[in-house]
């Protein structure tokens, strides 16, 4: 067979879209189109063909649209019905329907899909839907597993900084309490004995004293002002590695000296270093036997006017089995109740029937268990709605002709959900020149090279649920500054995926897991 094009048009013939799979120009093409309507017959078969001297039409009626195919008059008819056959699946469930907003609005998904299916040449590939959707969607398990690597070192690095800062805090207040409360120099010269002592090593990264200092607070300590009379010239050497460190007993020594007083006295002995050593820093977090991730992405647009064009919500619960014993488990989800108009859907190799009936995710087949090692998305949820009540962040820009090529402009932002949004942005273009700012909420950065001003929130909850930038730029298009576009993160999600518990399905007994939620954007534009 030989697919020399395939289209989806309207019931006058008007094209929506038309993919050319063999070299052809354009005026052949919109000839071929032209001449369908005029040669298809008026009967309503299900599926049925066309044929001209030099081509065949196969096509497909499918309520106010048709899907068609044109193909040499060699071409398999057989197959030519089985991949029009595929294809009408293909349509709905890229597109959302039939309609032909709907189909117009993704027709470059569309084209990517059939893509797909039929190869260049014309020629069909062996595929199916549920192959196509994910070669669509490109997701990298792999991708997923180093993201949740890097956050659990991230997390160890943070809870060792954490316990190093309460270490820190206590040696400064035993310090007070001892060491500075004594007073005069000999009091000083101790504490800085002990605290060299005992961070000699420890205050530089991996043991190296090349590198700054990881104690701030000791390095600022022992910078105290040398004593009023002149040190005598001391020789330098190199360093070397494992040498005690003579410098800091001779400075004892000297300190001790001027105040007549016997530097043995203050010398820690063995024992008291080793019972004022630093505690260990806690250990690295374990993974837990079970790792659940729900992760949404939003893609919205809005007009200039604030009304909602597009809301597109899709959502994903993975699953990831860190230990074999721990892989054949059931995930109990306490309810389904999400914003009307969501769908589910689940893994083909999850029980279907078990979750839409007790909201449970369990592979099919006893004692099957889910792969250890990788990210698994179970279960996936979907919503597109026109509901303005769903928008999680409402923008308003006001472009304001002030004369003589100049602009006040006067930007609002709204939120109208319970969410906290985090690293919010907000970039306006039409900004070549750096723009006065006359009211701001938040910070902003002005980029001369793409010429676009960047509005920066930290974070937006329910302590500031509005906000405006004011500024004032030359320019004279008040659309200049439009699209524009809109960026965040969250873990307020629409659909939290209430966790219940994880259990064992041969034991029933409860197994430890954790959850991270994340809410992002891939597109969010005014325009």
């Amino acid at each position: 067979m030989v697919v020399l094009s395939a289209a989806v048009t309207t019931k006058n013939g008007r094209a929506l879209f038309a993919r050319q799979f063999v070299e052809m120009n354009r005026l052949r093409i919109e000839g071929l189109l032209a001449a369908f309507p005029k040669l298809m017959g008026s009967g309503n078969k299900q599926h049925t063909f066309v044929e001209t001297d030099s081509v065949r039409y196969v096509y497909q009626p499918v309520e106010n649209i048709f899907l068609l195919l044109i193909t040499n008059k060699a071409s398999n008819i057989v197959e030519d019905l089985e991949t029009l056959r595929l294809l009408s699946k293909v349509v709905p469930d890229i597109a959302g329907g039939y309609t032909e907003e709907k189909i117009s609005d993704k027709a470059f998904e569309l084209i990517f899909a059939f893509d797909e299916v039929i190869t260049t040449g014309g020629y069909r590939e062996a595929i199916d839907l549920r192959t196509i959707k994910a070669n669509l969607e490109m997701d990298s398990h792999e991708e997923k597993l180093h993201n949740m690597v890097k956050k659990t070192k991230m997390d160890t690095a943070k809870d060792q900084a954490k316990h190093m800062s309460q270490v820190i805090k206590q040696r400064q207040r035993e310090t007070a309490k001892t060491g500075l409360a004594a007073g005069g120099m000999a009091g000083m010269g101790g504490g800085v004995a002990e605290e060299e002592d005992l961070y000699g090593d420890a205050g530089y990264p991996n043991g190296s004293p090349g590198g700054p200092s990881a104690f701030p607070e000791m390095d600022a300590y022992s910078a105290s002002p040398p004593p009023p009379e002149p040190e005598p010239i001391i020789e330098v050497k190199s360093m070397k590695l494992g040498s005690k460190k003579k410098g800091k007993t001779d400075l004892m020594s000297k300190m001790a000296a001027e105040d007549g007083l016997d530097a043995r006295a203050f010398a820690p002995t063995p024992k008291a270093a080793a019972a004022d050593a630093l505690p260990p820093p806690p250990p690295p977090t374990a993974a837990h036997p079970i790792a659940l991730a729900v992760e949404e992405r939003l893609t919205i647009a809005l007009s200039q006017e604030g009304v909602l064009e597009a809301f597109d919500l899709k959502g994903t619960l993975s699953l990831t089995a860190n230990d074999e014993a721990a892989s054949c488990c059931k995930v109990v989800v306490a309810h389904k109740d999400a914003a009307a108009g969501t769908t589910f859907a689940t893994h083909p190799k999850v029980d279907k029937k078990t979750w839409e009936a007790d909201g449970v995710v369990v592979m099919k087949g006893s004692g099957k268990g889910f792969p250890v090692g990788r990210p698994v998305g179970v279960v996936r949820w979907a919503l597109s709605t026109t509901d303005e009540r769903q928008v999680p962040l409402t923008i308003n820009c006001w472009p304001e002709d002030e004369g003589d090529g100049q602009m006040n402009v006067n930007i609002e932002y709204a939120t109208a959900r319970e969410m906290e949004l985090y690293d919010v942005s907000i970039k306006i273009p039409g900004c070549a020149s750096a723009p006065e700012i006359v009211e701001i909420a938040g910070t902003h950065a002005h980029d001369a090279r793409e010429e676009t001003l960047d509005w920066r929130i930290d974070c937006i909850d329910a302590s500031n649920t509005a906000g405006t930038l004011e500024f004032n730029i030359a320019q004279r298009d008040a659309d200049a500054f439009f699209p524009i576009v809109v960026s965040f993160r969250s873990k307020s999600l629409y659909y939290d995926v209430p966790i219940e518990s994880v259990v064992s399905v041969e034991h029933g007994s409860a197994i430890s897991y954790s959850l991270n939620k994340a809410l992002s954007i891939d597109e969010y534009k005014i325009a």
